[in-house]
């Protein structure tokens, strides 16, 4: 079911000749396929490595949705004509007032991390024994929600959907598949009107559980990668790179950091490595050559910087290739890097 607002929201930027995702720089094929299966309120699975603005363009989706009126104090987000959740159908049928209240976009955006030892009951919800003996256990009172409903009507970003287990999977299909939940003896009725954008890295292997093709079904699976060219990662450092004040930081100076950060990705550096820099590594030694500079007392970052900043920048963020010399070693491939593509830095 496509959001309230959120066809309005993306239509007119573009009727008005802005690009609704403008947070990311580039990935233009990219973008255009996740505003199509939004706009078909279809569920998305972007693939791609770390780094890249997939939690900044999740983010940036839910702010666009417009405010909306919500039942007052409602983790579900119940519209108050049509309520759906236990609490607000029995204030109904006691005849007690539903009052509402204005929800903006972002307060219905939920991030979930996907690990291994997340539980169905954390994402769905629970039935506390005590309350159930107390009340029943189908009374309201006895259930205690997931992180999940406070999603509803709204976007959830489920990072690292891959690193799940194959039980929390099954659950998640459910409620994408029917609105409803198994939990523990018990079926809820679950409001599932949300878009969910989901990401996994594939080259990903340690720690993670391989999608069931079932659970795929339900998503739209959009590929997003690094920046397509020096020119758009130059623009992603100057665009959401922090700036020092008074310390000068020369146009060579942003186009070497580039080009390291790049040489990780390409041949010949590359093939030493499964995963190279990501763009956020990238960001990482742009601030740190200027505030290395602050640091020196001086007004003017050098390329002497890079070379003392970049094993901290990107040493935790590359994976040499188990058939690499430097599979141990990734300082010295750095090192080896840095004195190749930057001898002014030697």
């Amino acid at each position: 079911m496509l959001i309230e607002g959120m066809k309005e929201a993306i239509l007119s930027a573009v009727q008005k000749k802005k690009d609704p995702l403008d947070i990311i720089v580039g990935q233009e094929e990219a973008k255009e396929k996740i505003l199509a299966s939004i706009l078909a309120g279809h569920h998305i699975l972007i693939e791609g490595p770390p780094g890249i603005g997939k939690t900044t363009l999740t983010k940036h989706v839910a702010s666009t949705l417009p405010a909306l009126m919500s039942v007052k104090g409602c983790l579900y987000h119940c519209e108050p004509g049509n309520p759906v959740c236990p609490m607000c159908r029995l204030k109904l049928t006691k005849g007690e007032k539903i009052e509402g209240e204005e929800v903006p976009g972002v307060k219905r955006f939920v991030r979930i991390q996907g690990s291994p030892d997340l539980t169905a009951e954390d994402l769905l919800g629970d039935i506390d024994p005590t309350q159930a003996f107390k009340y029943g256990p189908q009374d309201y009172r006895a259930f205690t929600p997931g992180k999940l409903l406070k999603g509803n009507r709204g976007v959830v970003f489920f990072d690292e959907l891959n690193r799940v287990p194959e039980k929390l999977q099954n659950a998640l299909l459910q409620v994408l598949e029917e609105g409803s939940a198994t939990i523990g003896p018990y079926d809820v009725d679950y409001p599932a009107n949300f878009i969910m954008i989901a990401t996994m890295n594939p080259r990903e292997h340690a720690g993670v559980e391989e999608l069931s093709d079932v659970l795929l079904d339900r998503f739209d699976v959009i590929k997003m990668g690094y920046p397509e060219t020096p020119e758009r990662e130059r623009d992603i450092l100057m665009k959401f790179g922090l700036k020092f004040d008074g310390v000068e930081l020369p146009g060579k100076i942003v186009d070497a950091i580039v080009k390291l950060v790049r040489a990780t990705r390409e041949e010949p550096w590359g093939k030493e490595l499964d995963q190279g820099a990501s763009v956020r590594a990238g960001l990482s030694l742009y601030e740190k050559v200027q505030t290395l500079a602050l640091l020196n007392g001086s007004k003017k970052a050098e390329v002497e910087g890079i070379r003392k900043m970049a094993i901290s920048a990107l040493g935790s963020r590359i994976k040499p290739s188990p058939e690499s010399k430097y599979y141990d070693d990734p300082i010295s491939l750095i090192e080896e890097m840095v004195k190749g593509l930057l001898p002014e830095a030697n």
